[in-house]
């Protein structure tokens, strides 16, 4: 799952220290002229859109993006940032509302606030940005000049969940699946509750606690509402359909 190199825990497009896995469809306009000196270090998943405007770089989220991991050493890790945490604000400005600054946010020795979500409450965490590493280079998308059309032409995007990553199904995906309804797990990252409840990439979430999943944002809110950290959850793998349960 290597793919767009970035700098921030959860919005930060070839910017600094983080990568954007393969299947989270990104959306580009602009062009490159140089990438934020800073970055935090974190791994995520989430859809989102990059400008680049005037030599300032700034990002637009679809969806909170869920922590997969953190880079080792790196100023997220020092601060306690964790695979799983669902990542709400920057500097108290939404992610999900709002366009994010990036040049202007990852500057070498703020203090950058984050505030994240971890088995249901939410705090803030104090990460002091570091220098961008040299070492970190754009790897495998190439940025400039894109065809947006190429880079983002669905109109379902990857929404992390608990740490998996799903997407809304059709009815030829369904047929194929051999499930009723759902949502298609693609991706489980490592060290999250969606890994630790037993889900697997190619499952289909069809119900959550007894309500009938169609959609990412209804296991979402199922999640939301669930009384205690856990949530039976209904899969169908191989055409088979099985419980699982999911705890935060």
């Amino acid at each position: 799952m290597r793919g767009l190199l970035l700098a921030l825990a959860a919005c930060v497009a070839l910017s600094a220290g983080a990568q954007v896995p393969r299947n989270v469809p990104v959306t580009v306009h602009g062009r490159d002229v140089s990438e934020p000196a800073g970055y935090l270090g974190i791994v995520f998943t989430a859809p989102l859109a990059r400008t680049v405007h005037g030599g300032s770089i700034s990002v637009r989220h679809f969806a909170y993006p869920v922590v997969e991991s953190v880079e080792p050493g790196s100023p997220a890790a020092q601060a306690g940032i964790s695979a799983g945490d669902t990542i709400l604000a920057y500097d108290s400005v939404d992610v999900m509302h709002h366009e994010i600054a990036l040049t202007r946010l990852l500057r070498p020795g703020a203090v950058v606030t984050v505030r994240v979500r971890r088995n249901g409450a939410v705090r803030d965490v104090g990460v002091r940005v570091a220098p961008r590493p040299a070492s970190f280079v754009d790897g495998d998308m190439a940025m400039h000049s894109p065809d947006v059309a190429m880079l983002m032409p669905f109109q379902s995007a990857t929404v992390g969940v608990a740490g998996a990553a799903v997407i809304t199904t059709n009815a030829d995906l369904l047929a194929a699946l051999g499930a009723p309804r759902g949502v298609l797990v693609i991706d489980v990252a490592e060290g999250t509750p969606a890994e630790a409840s037993g889900l697997k990439a190619g499952d289909v979430i069809t119900d959550a606690g007894g309500t009938a999943v169609t959609r990412p944002v209804a296991l979402m809110q199922a999640i939301e509402e669930s009384s205690g950290h856990q949530l039976d959850l209904t899969v169908v793998r191989a055409r088979h359909a099985r419980k699982v349960s999911l705890s935060w």
